[in-house]
């Protein structure tokens, strides 16, 4: 039996009443929301629609000024100037009408259409192209303005501009500023390709802290593009200062002072009577030089001739203009790329080398005791060296010298015993290289690590290198591989060794200074906009060598001696009483004739300290195919330590011809 009590009529009622309640509540609401849909995508739709259509928001981007660049004394070199820049938004100039576009463009620059479209076609297309190459003035930017209506996509905008104050000077150090190529993207993956990035020297060294960081223009618009409201900017940051250790007043002077030892060069040259057609010398064209300090690497200047203006560069070069300054090999900074034959200035490496290890020409057993400085050496190897080496004063003897006496007059045949003694003692063991160890010691082949990009690490033969040359590159030595012949010639700076000028500096600043490598820079610190120190690039020791403190005293009264009474006497006489604070070496690496049958003249060299009892500076100085270290290189260092040291700076004139 159920027990289950049935309801009753009234509770039944109340039931089907809720239920109607409940069904009417529902389809009320789905009425309303069925309403709302309707009134919004049809009645209300095309408003809404205008409503949404100008809430599109944009933003414009607003470029950075680029960071100063400044010598030691805060002086500007390079900095951002507002310009006027042209513009053209590929995505809002219709394809059908850009040829008419850009020729009317071109007729308003005076310029072809073929220059303007390889000026656009360099930005991709749908990007926006700025045309910084076309340097326009105010009346221009109206005019293209004015005819905005027939110029799509055309506009022109207030652009930071790079602008460089001093024309060419430093403008190896300073560099120069192009749109970033390929390579470029991928050192810098980062890089906007319309964004002008630094491309040589300090420019590409240090760009990372010059770029500043863009701000924008935040607006809205409607679908034409007409700008209905600006929500807002962000401002853009200018990038940070670089002050660099260089002197524009030193830099000017060491710059006048090559151009002059090239005019120098060329003169000498006019009265040399050369029996040889075919060697005859080409004219001087290339020369540089550094002056670095002693006890921090710090660069004082850095010189190089042939120069160019980076200001040639902004905006992008002209094909023909690159062209030229390529062919006169402008764009090399011959202080870290210029490899050459350090020839007899290299000597003072191997001074070092037999005052430290105690080796001396055969018979010899201290740097007091002497040998003939002989017209010429003759010593037959077992193996394929040459077996007859004449000395620069050929054919003449030179007298009896001892070690001191042979760095002042350059004598070949002291330092070829040197290296006798060693092949003889130690051919084919570890110690056989021990000229090469000093010289990677103290700098030379290998690389400085100055700050700045490119440079050249030189080559410092020894039986190692050669090996390798014969497994890898064949082509660059000879079957026998290394011979004593080898060493004799890369004792004197000759054969199988070439350096660059900045090497050499280093190389005579560790070893005048105790044995301290400093590396070289460009660079002091980096400031903001405002001058506040961000960073300071403090000197930085690469390695300590070990050099008695009487070998340092002895190299500095030998380099003492040959500018008062050596090969570089006659160079320094006008420099007068102050030749008694400075030291150094001559070196004219060996003339030759090349594969192609083109005879080269020798390379001039001289390389020097002053004040020589506390260096504070070294001097280097290269005169590619210059002929004579004496007569041309060490006038020239002569000029400089004038400056330097206070004096008034007297014409170059002809040292002696020695060396060669």
């Amino acid at each position: 039996m159920n027990d289950r009590k049935r309801p009753d009529g009234r509770a039944q009622a109340t039931n089907i009443w809720r239920v109607g309640v409940l069904a009417l509540l529902f389809t009320g609401a789905f009425s309303i929301l069925f309403f709302r849909l309707w009134f919004v995508q049809l009645a209300a739709g095309p408003e809404w629609l205008l409503e949404a259509d100008q809430n599109i928001v944009s933003s414009e981007p607003i470029a950075a000024p680029r960071g100063d660049i400044v010598d030691r004394n805060g002086i500007v070199l390079a900095t951002s100037v507002p310009g006027l820049v042209i513009e053209i938004d590929r995505s809002l100039l219709p394809v059908a009408v850009e040829d008419d576009v850009l020729q009317r463009l071109a007729a308003i620059l005076d310029l072809s259409p073929v220059e303007v479209r390889e000026a656009v076609e360099r930005t991709r297309s749908g990007e926006v192209a700025a045309l910084a190459e076309f340097e326009i003035d105010a009346d221009t930017a109206y005019l293209i303005m004015e005819q905005r209506a027939t110029l799509p996509g055309v506009t022109v905008r207030a652009l930071p501009v790079r602008g460089y104050t001093e024309g060419s000077l430093m403008g190896h150090v300073l560099g120069h500023m192009g749109l970033p190529s390929p390579g470029d993207l991928e050192r810098l993956p980062t890089s906007d390709t319309n964004t002008p990035i630094g491309k040589l020297g300090v420019e590409r060294e240090y760009d990372e802290f010059l770029q500043g960081t863009p701000g924008k223009h935040v607006y809205r618009i409607n679908p034409e593009g007409a700008i209905l409201e600006e929500i807002g900017t962000v401002s853009p940051v200018t990038g940070a200062t670089v002050r660099l250790t260089l002197d524009v007043e030193v830099q000017a002077e060491v710059e006048r002072i090559l151009v002059e030892a090239i005019a120098l060069s060329n003169a000498l040259k006019e009265t040399q009577d050369e029996e040889d057609p075919d060697r005859t010398p080409h004219p001087t064209e290339r020369a540089t030089a550094v002056v670095m300090e002693v006890n921090t690497g710090a660069i004082l200047a850095m010189a190089s001739y042939p120069t160019f203006e980076p200001q040639a560069f902004v905006g992008g070069i002209d094909f023909d203009s690159f062209e030229e300054l390529s062919e006169r090999q402008a764009f090399n900074n011959l202080a870290i790329q210029g490899v050459k034959p350090p020839a007899s200035t290299f000597k003072a490496i191997t001074y070092v080398t037999a005052m430290e290890e105690n080796i001396f020409p055969e018979g010899v057993s201290t740097p007091e005791e002497t040998i003939e400085c002989s017209p010429q050496l003759a010593h037959r190897f077992e193996d394929d060296s040459q077996h007859l080496w004449r000395n620069w004063t050929f054919p003449e003897s030179d007298g009896p010298q001892n070690l001191h006496d042979a760095l002042r007059r350059s004598c070949n045949i002291y330092f070829w015993e040197v290296a006798l003694s060693i092949w003889r003692a130690f051919r084919g063991t570890d110690r056989e290289g021990m000229v090469q160890e000093w010289a990677r010691a103290v700098g030379v082949g290998r690389p400085t690590q100055i700050d700045l990009p490119f440079e050249h690490e030189g080559i410092l033969g020894d039986r190692q290198l050669f090996e390798e040359w014969q497994e890898r590159q064949p082509w660059r030595v000879r079957a026998e591989g290394w011979l004593g012949g080898d060493l004799m010639n890369l004792v004197v700076g000759q054969g199988p060794i070439v350096t660059t000028p900045l090497q050499m500096a280093v190389a005579y600043a560790s070893m005048l200074n105790g044995g301290t490598v400093y590396q070289p820079r460009v660079a002091d610190a980096i400031e903001t906009a405002e001058g506040e120190r961000l960073r300071t690039l403090e000197p930085r020791v690469l390695r300590s060598v070990d050099i008695g403190p009487e070998t340092v005293a002895s190299l500095r009264r030998d380099l003492t001696s040959v500018v008062r009474s050596g090969t570089a006497r006659r160079a320094f006489e006008d420099l007068g009483g102050l030749v008694e604070l400075v030291g150094g070496k001559t070196g004219t690496a060996q003339s030759f004739t090349d594969q192609q049958g083109v005879f080269h003249d020798s390379t001039a060299w001289f390389v020097g300290v002053a004040p020589i009892d506390a260096p504070r500076w070294v001097v280097a100085v290269m005169v590619d195919e210059g002929g004579s270290g004496g007569a041309v290189a060490a006038p020239a260092a002569r000029a400089i330590f004038q400056y330097l040291l206070g004096a008034d700076v007297t014409p170059l004139v002809a040292g002696e011809d020695t060396e060669r």
